[in-house]
């Protein structure tokens, strides 16, 4: 749900709210009903009481079309399992999140990087044609230079996709997000 969405039910919650309780005193005479009745035929005498009305069905045919609205969704996810090889005696899958350690480690280990952040995507065959991409995110030294780090990147983690997994041609999207003097990230593992 969307923010302007979740303000609009947050308006209509709380105006029902209002005009619950007001009901409900009177209902159980807390308002005297002279009183909430002369409020009553002046608010609708108003011009305004039109316009709030309005606004506030426009509103309510908004969120109606919100609920009943679909988005065509993205079937790739980058959690869960992709299926390397499938046939009668089973299916070989490599969990998501190896794949890109392993191409995080790659990332790392090329001349330049200073930092990276690897994004996975992956469509199973069951829900369409299998695809699998990478998308990585390099802050980089100021002596690297962009064109081959993002080459060397390519084509390192093809190779090792296409060798150890039978992997062809995965897509790897480089984006350099930062040019960065500060020293490398180590990771330290803790045993």
């Amino acid at each position: 749900m969307s923010i302007v969405n979740r303000f609009f039910v947050l308006l209509l919650s709380l105006t029902c709210i209002g005009l619950s309780s007001l009901v409900m005193a009177a209902a159980v005479q807390v308002l005297p009903e002279n009183v909430w009745l002369k409020q009553l035929h002046y608010i609708l005498g108003r011009q305004e009481t039109l316009m709030v009305c309005i606004v506030a069905l426009l509103i309510a045919v908004k969120l109606l079309l919100a609920v009943f609205s679909r988005k065509a969704s993205d079937p790739s996810t980058s959690k869960g399992e992709y299926v390397i090889d499938a046939g009668p005696q089973g299916e070989v899958r490599v969990a998501l999140e190896a794949m890109r350690s392993l191409a995080d480690r790659m990332a790392r280990e090329v001349h330049g990087v200073r930092d990276a952040n690897v994004r996975i995507k992956a469509k199973n065959p069951k829900e369409g044609a299998a695809s699998l991409s990478l998308d990585v995110d390099l802050t980089v030294g100021r002596e690297a230079d962009v064109s081959v780090v993002a080459k060397t990147l390519t084509e390192r983690v093809q190779e090792h996709f296409r060798r150890t997994m039978a992997l062809e041609s995965v897509p790897v999207n480089v984006v350099i997000s930062e040019v960065s003097d500060a020293e490398p990230e180590k990771k330290h593992r803790v045993v």
